[in-house]
């Protein structure tokens, strides 16, 4: 075991922005009493430690620095999350009541019980499993200062306490927490997910466009972004055949996008220059064979949309309300044959993509395009 009640109290008192003295004050005791306690010098009294502990916010065995192996707040904590992912919920949530008498004040335990509750609430549909979760995450929040886990924030315990009132039924408590707490569009599936839902009242359906248009928007710039990098990745592991594969994954998810596949559209400019990655990959993995076939259809993308350029939502699935009339923006300037003269001449990119392209380019003039 291991005491080290002394930088304990220093350590809680400096975060919290605490002086000897404030705390001093708090407790009724003199700026000399806890000077001594830091310093090693003196003990508190076992009320002054409860004191403190409630004080700061954590468990008189956190405070005094008491950890007995293999049954510590962590190893507690591993148990019950253990536990819940086996799905043996009546005996993790035994564990986790008999965790929060030890522990009522460290964040872990309580986190980690509240989302327990939330988990076995929602799929169990069990009300007083849910209202368990719902009150702990509530105290998980004032506890916030001890958590060191960057995906834990407020916001993400918030989104949690409304899947909880949604799945009780209180869906317009749970849209007016999830609206509070809507940091960056976070909750903006979820928002639309329950003003849709045929059973919720006290709103109008189309206030769910916006929240809905905006989710749909987010996920494809997320699926885009990730592709990318999955990209960028097996580039590096010169995995030409798996960067392929990911860029054939994004041009269809850009495709289906859109309404009219013979209209122009922004995504043509998008798709124009995965079709010479496309190339490029072919002609690394030695698929020469490939190769222009993939150009023509970069070609034919470009041409698309330089024919008619827009950066509008236009010819997009899904876009309702004002949305259509939205701007769009990208890094890859007026036109989409501009884009792709550019992307071929980058000093690493083989100058035979270029001669390919001149040549489609020049048949097309002509009028006698394969």
């Amino acid at each position: 075991m291991n005491l080290s009640l002394p930088s304990n109290i220093s350590k809680l008192r400096k975060e919290r922005s605490m002086t000897q003295e404030q705390l001093a004050e708090a407790l009724g005791v003199t700026f000399a009493s806890v000077s001594k306690w830091e310093r090693g010098v003196a003990t508190p009294e076992l009320t002054l430690i409860a004191q403190m502990a409630d004080l700061f916010g954590v468990s008189l065995d956190a405070l005094v620095g008491f950890e007995v192996l293999n049954g510590g707040a962590a190893a507690l904590e591993k148990r019950i999350f253990d536990l819940q992912q086996q799905k043996k919920y009546d005996e993790a949530t035994m564990e986790a009541e008999k965790a929060l008498l030890r522990y009522p004040n460290d964040f872990k335990i309580v986190y980690r019980s509240g989302v327990l509750y939330g988990l076995a609430g929602i799929e169990l549909k069990n009300e007083k499993y849910l209202y368990r979760c719902i009150d702990l995450l509530e105290r998980s929040v004032l506890l916030l200062s001890q958590n060191s886990d960057p995906k834990i924030s407020e916001v993400s315990i918030q989104n949690t306490i409304a899947q909880c009132y949604i799945t009780l039924g209180k869906t317009q408590k749970a849209i007016e927490l999830l609206k509070k707490y809507n940091v960056s569009g976070v909750h903006n599936a979820l928002i639309a997910n329950a003003l849709t839902d045929k059973d919720v009242t006290g709103f109008d359906l189309e206030d769910a466009v916006p929240f809905m248009v905006d989710a749909f928007s987010s996920i494809l710039t997320d699926s885009l972004r990730t592709m990318i990098a999955y990209v960028n990745y097996f580039c590096r592991k010169k995995d030409y055949f798996s960067a392929r594969e990911t860029l054939l994954w994004m041009i269809d998810l850009l495709e289906r996008m859109k309404i009219d596949p013979s209209a122009s559209c922004i995504v043509d400019k998008m798709i124009a220059p995965c079709y010479c990655d496309c190339a490029n990959f072919s002609l690394l993995l030695g698929e020469t064979d490939k190769v222009e076939p993939y150009m023509r259809r970069a070609y034919k993308a470009a041409m698309l949309f330089d024919s008619a350029p827009t950066f509008k939502m236009e010819n997009i699935k899904f876009c309702i309300g004002d949305y259509q009339n939205a701007t769009t923006y990208d890094e890859l300037g007026e036109s989409a044959s501009a884009a792709i003269i550019k992307q071929l001449t980058q000093e690493h990119w083989n100058e035979q993509l270029l001669r390919i392209w001149e040549t489609i380019a020049q048949e097309e003039s002509c009028g006698g395009a394969k």
